[in-house]
């Protein structure tokens, strides 16, 4: 249950060089302390100064053990009501967490939660001294802090948050009213009610995530339970809120029964609320008795378990019963504070009622109890000399005037920090006031800007709308440019490409089958046309690309192609590579190259091959070679131009022109490039008289290197 006091076992990482057997020794006397809080402050002390001892002799590394017994001190003095010593521990914990961190300072994951633990330990004991407007400006500081709104499993950070509410609580509902005993308590205004009922509300919204151990449960659920009760004494006796505070007591009773979870502390607390309320002037009996029936049943029988009726000497006044109770179990406690909180409690309620013999010895009690200090509980003094005085206790006027005196100086303590209380809640509300201002103001500013913006978006939006209009017209206009460019580089290059078929047709003594292959020759012309046609407008052919065997477009290219000179061997070199393209365009630039190779080749050969390009494996490198007439450089340098009209090495007498062929074959290699690997490309090389060679890069898939 107590798994907070071994969080640091989750940063062993950060502890490299710790001794783990002399850290667990640590962290068990660390656990050992945390767990005997409440039910044995002596112990607690013991095993604190057990731990911190082992850190200071073998681990001076392990700062989270020490900041553990550091505050485990505090709270352990705090019970003993030695509040020099718990202020001088919680010094040391904000010291070596103090930012910026010097040279001697110290932060981890668990340091800034132990920081904020010992900073509310702090104000329980500004609490205690009265001085409420310290304690409100420190609460109000870490209330505006971003580490009580993180989101953590830590253990630890869970028992800070259930510290903070705890503190907060009783700030507002118990140290604030001036009335202990609530026998001379006021009824509250409306706007003090309704922030008394949001804390009440964020706390209920928050509790069920809230898991620390028993001890802390039963301190949260008193807290609220007090709380409850003080606001229902606040607006009169609501009987919906005495249930709440009713049902939180009955809660701490049954956590007491359950198997070494008794705690003589919050029993005497379940005890004396119940007291309180039946003291309460504001609360009618015949209220809470008649509505909280079942509640107080069901507090009564959990009580006569942990408190049996034969421990209890019945008088018939059920709050003098419950005040006897919870006094005597106080004072089977270590805390002094407590011991004089419930003497002059009860004491008090005894006067009101006439019970003078019973509030004599009450007094007699704590003027006989040698725990307490002078400035321990200036509030419970102050009302203790106020009651002596009254029931006329001492004969002595000496005496008297010293009690008065006394009473005097601790009122006028008290009245001066209740004075600073109120200013400082006067200016953090003129504060807030300012606050709200600003937000409105920057609100109206933001929505303005807002505004402001959204016409800058709306008109850089509608002239965007304007530019891309613009921009599509433009686009639109330059591609019936070319269009009608095309059209006309077609007409053109169609002229040009089949002058010559045409002049072999009309040659009379050409044979029959020569006839027919330059037809076959022309129809690829036109076909060629057509594939340009369809490539060139963007409604046309749509690039389907696959993975294909390139041996498959050789074999289909090397049955159709046309051979004009039958002097021109045709060799396609085997080859298993895979293409990653448009099988239909590759054939189309392929047969183009080839059928372009073979009318510019009276004799020899024109061969084909292909290979794992050696620069870049990723592409495949095809070669067309011929043995024709060649090419000069200008020739080569317009090869691929649609806008030049060029014949090789410039002779006019030419009978083939370079015609449209290559032109689609640059087109082809282009939607390849656009559409697979970036990277393919088409050039030639040529000299005049030695033929002509033509590379494409087209990209490969699945080929394997050549073997050496």
């Amino acid at each position: 249950m107590v798994v907070l006091l071994l969080t640091g076992c989750r940063q062993q990482a950060r502890y490299s060089g710790v001794n783990l057997r002399l850290r667990g020794g640590v962290d068990s006397h660390n656990k050992a302390s945390f767990i005997n809080r409440y039910q044995d402050s002596y112990r607690s002390i013991a095993e604190a100064y057990a731990a911190l001892a082992m850190v200071r002799d073998s681990l001076p590394n392990y700062h989270d053990g020490r900041l553990r017994a550091y505050n485990n001190l505090a709270f352990g003095y705090y019970m003993l009501a030695e509040h020099d010593s718990a202020a001088a521990y919680i010094d040391s914990v904000l010291a070596a967490t103090a930012p910026p961190h010097g040279r001697h300072a110290y932060q981890s994951r668990n340091s800034e939660v132990e920081r904020l633990v010992a900073q509310l330990m702090e104000i329980r004991l500004l609490q205690r001294s009265c001085r409420i407007a310290e304690s409100y400006q420190l609460l109000y500081d870490i209330d505006r802090s971003a580490l009580l709104r993180r989101k953590s499993d830590n253990y630890l950070y869970a028992y800070a948050q259930m510290e903070y509410y705890i503190t907060s609580l009783t700030l507002n509902y118990h140290y604030r009213n001036s009335a202990v005993a609530s026998s001379s308590g006021t009824l509250l205004n409306a706007s003090t009610q309704k922030n008394m009922a949001d804390l009440l509300k964020e706390v209920e919204e928050a509790r069920p995530g809230l898991k620390c151990d028993y001890a802390e449960d039963m301190s949260l659920n008193y807290a609220l339970a007090h709380s409850y009760y003080r606001l229902a004494s606040a607006t009169g006796s609501d009987a919906k809120l005495l249930g709440k505070a009713y049902q939180y007591l009955a809660d701490n009773l049954k956590i007491m029964s359950r198997p070494n979870q008794h705690s003589i502390y919050h029993l005497a607390n379940v005890f004396q609320l119940q007291a309180f309320i039946v003291a309460d002037t504001n609360i009618r009996p015949d209220s809470y008795q008649r509505l909280c029936a079942a509640r107080i049943a069901e507090l009564s029988r959990l009580g006569d378990r942990l408190y049996p009726h034969d421990s209890i000497v019945a008088t018939g006044d059920y709050g003098l019963d419950m005040f006897d109770v919870s006094t005597d179990l106080f004072f089977q406690t270590s805390d002094p504070y407590q011991h004089l909180g419930a003497v002059v409690a009860a004491a008090e309620y005894c006067l009101r009622e006439g019970y003078y013999d019973l509030a004599y010895s009450y007094y007699t009690r704590a003027l006989c109890d040698s725990s307490w200090h002078d400035g321990m509980a200036p509030k419970f003094e102050a009302m203790l000399y106020d009651g002596l005085i009254r029931m006329g206790y001492s004969p002595s006027e000496e005496v008297n005037r010293q009690w008065y005196a006394r009473e005097m100086e601790l009122l006028t303590f008290i009245h001066q920090n209740e004075s600073a209380d109120a200013m400082l809640q006067d200016r953090l509300q003129q504060s807030e006031n300012r606050n709200h201002y600003y937000v409105v103001a920057i609100i109206v500013g933001t929505v303005f800007l807002l505004l402001l913006a959204t016409m800058v978006v709306l008109l850089n939006r509608r002239s965007k709308v304007l530019r891309n209009e613009k921009a599509a017209l433009q686009r639109a206009r330059r591609q019936s440019i070319e269009r009608i460019a095309n059209v006309e580089t077609c007409l053109s290059v169609l002229r040009h490409d089949i002058n010559p078929f045409l002049t072999y047709l009309t040659n009379k003594q050409l044979s029959n089958e020569m006839r027919q292959e330059v037809l076959d020759q022309l129809l690829r012309t036109f076909a060629n046309i057509k594939s340009w046609t369809n490539l060139s407008i963007p409604s046309g052919m749509q690039f389907q690309p696959s993975v294909f065997a390139l041996e498959e477009v050789f074999e289909s290219v090397a049955a159709s192609c046309v051979r004009l000179e039958h002097d021109v061997d045709l060799i396609f070199h085997p080859t298993t590579l895979k293409i990653d393209g448009d099988r239909q365009l590759t054939e189309i630039m392929l047969r183009n190259l080839v059928n372009n190779a073979l009318q510019h080749t009276q004799q020899g050969k024109v061969t084909i091959n292909a290979e794992v390009y050696a620069a870049d494996k990723r592409f495949v490198h095809i070669e067309v070679a011929d043995t024709g007439s060649g090419m000069d450089e200008e020739t080569l340098e317009n090869l691929f131009r649609a806008d030049k009209k060029v014949r090789p090495n410039n002779d006019p007498s030419a009978t083939h022109g370079t015609g449209f062929g290559l032109i689609l074959c640059k087109y082809i290699i282009k939607r390849h490039d656009d559409n697979t690997t970036r990277g393919c490309r088409i050039w030639a090389e040529s000299q005049p008289g030695k033929g002509s060679t033509f590379h494409c890069l087209l990209a490969g898939s699945d080929n394997d290197d050549p073997k050496p």
